[in-house]
């Protein structure tokens, strides 16, 4: 039996997925598209494109970047940064052992 991914999103990402469907309708609408023109940008089916405006979890990521490329929200994702993971790899840069040099040749 096939597993459903919206069975194991977590409550914040499905609110999350919900927001950022809706995002794509009003980029989507801000443009005189229909939905059947989107999806054929996109290269996706209409009833995908209907999933994903409603928020499902389970579109693939893939079709996810491909809707927002062209709307031209790409950029939007590719400035996400998080600050508490780049403050952990700085701590933890200190501590890594460091390789030695190719010329050392002491035995």
């Amino acid at each position: 039996m096939r597993r459903k991914e919206s069975d194991f999103a977590t409550p914040p990402s499905k609110v999350v997925a919900v927001h950022l469907g809706e995002l794509v309708r009003q980029a989507r609408l801000a443009r005189c598209w229909t939905q059947q023109a989107l999806a054929e940008r996109a290269r996706i089916g209409l009833a995908t494109l209907k999933r994903l405006e409603g928020g499902a979890v389970e579109v693939s990521l893939g079709i996810w970047l491909a809707v927002f490329d062209c709307l031209g929200l790409l950029p939007l994702l590719a400035t996400l940064r998080d600050p508490a993971s780049a403050a952990l790899l700085d701590l933890t840069k200190a501590k890594r052992a460091r390789r030695g040099r190719g010329d050392d040749l002491d035995f």
